[in-house]
């Protein structure tokens, strides 16, 4: 099976990708899913039911035979004391666990497309240190910040120019990033780290202030 990333910080997290290329029945026939999964399967749409057996891929790798509940803005739960997040893109699939608090987010390199979507997301004061030659590596990184801090803030605030902030930073893989979630009244600070993992970008966002 294709776990091409496992990321095991044993202290308190590990996140998971999977490239999900295998066929329906092969995964079905890896993963046994119980009467009550199985139906829950058979009800989605074809997209939802690849996205559903992708993550209890991840989640059986992770030893965690648990159902993912959502809430009322769509943020997954566990019923445990472990958080949890979630992230798709092209196929890929990654699964964050954590004791703290945690935002996830994969990105596909995509140049062009970063470029041309910058005003949404990169504030004044952040373009500000980026280095020209290598602004799209940052700017991938800093969308997945943003990315990861939405999801980790349960979608509450969704302004990633005046909600969301990145202090300057290194390109370095597993490095510390500070980042801030700021509303009218306060301000919280948070960490995120990246790793590259193929041609994506791999961003989490821990709440362990």
């Amino acid at each position: 099976m294709p776990v091409i990333d496992y990321i095991n910080d044993q202290k308190h997290t590990r996140i998971i990708t999977w490239e999900v290329n295998e066929n329906n029945d092969d995964l079905l026939a890896y993963l046994q899913l119980e009467e009550y999964r199985m139906t829950k399967y058979q009800n989605l749409r074809p997209k939802q039911a690849r996205e559903y057996l992708g993550l209890r891929a991840c989640l059986k790798k992770l030893d965690l035979d648990y159902d993912v509940n959502y809430d009322e803005k769509g943020k997954p739960f566990l019923p445990t004391n472990k958080e949890i997040s979630i992230t798709h893109s092209y196929g890929k699939v990654a699964v964050g666990v954590s004791e703290y608090n945690i935002g996830i987010d994969i990105e596909l390199a995509r140049p062009k497309k970063i470029l041309n979507i910058k005003h949404k997301f990169a504030r004044k004061d952040e373009q500000d240190w980026i280095p020209k030659e290598q602004e799209i590596e940052f700017l991938h990184i800093i969308w997945g910040i943003k990315e990861g801090l939405y999801k980790l803030n349960g979608g509450n605030l969704w302004n990633f120019l005046n909600h969301y902030r990145v202090e300057e930073f290194e390109l370095i893989e597993n490095n510390q990033i500070v980042c801030w979630i700021s509303d009218d009244v306060k301000s919280r600070k948070y960490h995120a780290f990246y790793k590259l993992v193929e041609d994506h970008y791999l961003i989490w966002v821990l709440d362990y202030e």
